[in-house]
């Protein structure tokens, strides 16, 4: 069993990025936005803030209030994508329930949209198109899988979970890698049996610990995407590790897998947005 280490890969993405950033004719610049008082959401937007900050990446947080509209939420989109000095900008998600997060997500400038979930980015991933910004998630994965020269044509790979941050993006990636590509959800049915067949299994549920040794096909590669802590402050993913990594092949750890080489995607994006 090897750990897929997204930390290390990221410090070495992270460098990369910092001289790109020096050579730059303009100043690359990250907007967030935020909208209410969620714990988990307000520290992920003080990391990105952090990291982007560290390679030179400039920016400002619009915090909104908890009970901001949608209007409110689309007036601040529209600000940021007339803002010239503004090269790139994301939302922090989820956003609160009585705000029509398509509607924002659809709003976003698609040449500014450091997060890649516009719809005409994700869009564009399905055609196999060239041009597309990627998901910050889904491409964080994909980076991970090519250091470690993990070839996915002809896997049969399974994905539970089916957001638009990740499950979507993620399944045209695998796809235009000639990947054969399964989604899963709450309603499928024959779940162990469908994960027991995957090459490359990627879950993005928030459940923790949900996925024993027994839904596992030997040496499959194992990306974990959740994130969560229990009782204790003991923070795991979906994978019961323990059980899941001795007959695993490649496993990402949580902490230390795909959540760096998602912020260090954004990033990524970011420096090529300010390129273009």
């Amino acid at each position: 069993m090897i750990i897929l280490d997204g930390k290390t890969l990221s410090q070495k993405i992270m460098t990369s990025l910092k001289e790109e950033v020096s050579n730059l004719n303009v100043n690359p610049i990250l907007d967030l936005i935020i909208v209410g008082d969620d714990s988990a959401s307000l520290k992920y937007v003080a990391m990105k803030q952090n990291q982007a900050s560290s390679i030179g990446i400039g920016g400002t947080v619009h915090h909104l209030d908890q009970n901001s509209t949608t209007e409110n939420v689309l007036d601040l989109v529209n600000q940021l994508n007339n803002d010239k000095n503004v090269t790139a900008f994301m939302v922090q998600l989820p956003l609160p329930s009585q705000i029509d997060t398509p509607k924002v997500l659809s709003l976003i400038d698609p040449q500014k949209d450091a997060d890649g979930l516009n719809p005409l980015n994700l869009g564009l991933l399905f055609q196999k198109d060239s041009q597309p910004i990627i998901s910050a998630t889904a491409l964080g994965i994909l980076k991970l899988l090519e250091e470690y020269n993990l070839d996915l044509s002809g896997k049969n790979t399974v994905i539970v979970g089916r957001s638009s941050e990740v499950a979507i993006p993620l399944s045209a990636l695998f796809l235009s890698k000639n990947a054969t590509t399964t989604i899963c959800h709450s309603y499928t049915k024959n779940l162990k049996e469908i994960c027991q067949q995957a090459d490359i299994l990627v879950s993005a549920i928030g459940k923790p610990r949900f996925f024993t040794s027994e839904y596992i096909k030997k040496d499959a590669i194992i990306i974990d995407v959740g994130f969560a802590t229990d009782s204790d402050n003991k923070v795991s993913g979906d994978f019961d590790f323990d059980q899941v990594a001795p007959i695993s092949s490649f496993i990402t750890p949580v902490p230390g897998g795909v959540g760096p080489m998602t912020i260090t995607s954004l990033l990524y994006n970011t420096v090529h947005i300010a390129k273009k």
